[in-house]
């Protein structure tokens, strides 16, 4: 599993799928420049993720693919 801006996520889909891991799990979160973020941004971006990498680690099919839309939105699949 692996946590991915949602800028990178096709990049991130195309590398894994290059190293042989097309069905890496993806968690998305939202992307803004470190340097720039507000107080408790991050916190909320570590928020976002809990539930999605939850289901990842406890899902019997290790293959299941899971993210968080940058609005910070329900887990939705990362294909």
């Amino acid at each position: 599993m692996t946590l991915c801006q949602t800028i990178f996520v096709e990049l991130g889909r195309k590398e894994a799928t290059f190293f042989g891991m097309p069905k890496l799990p993806l968690v998305q979160i939202p992307h803004h420049p470190s340097g720039g973020a507000r107080p408790g941004e991050h916190r909320e971006d570590a928020e976002i993720a809990i539930e999605p990498v939850r289901q990842i680690l406890t899902d019997a099919d290790t293959g299941e693919q899971a993210g968080a839309g940058a609005s910070g939105a329900e887990a939705r699949a990362a294909e």
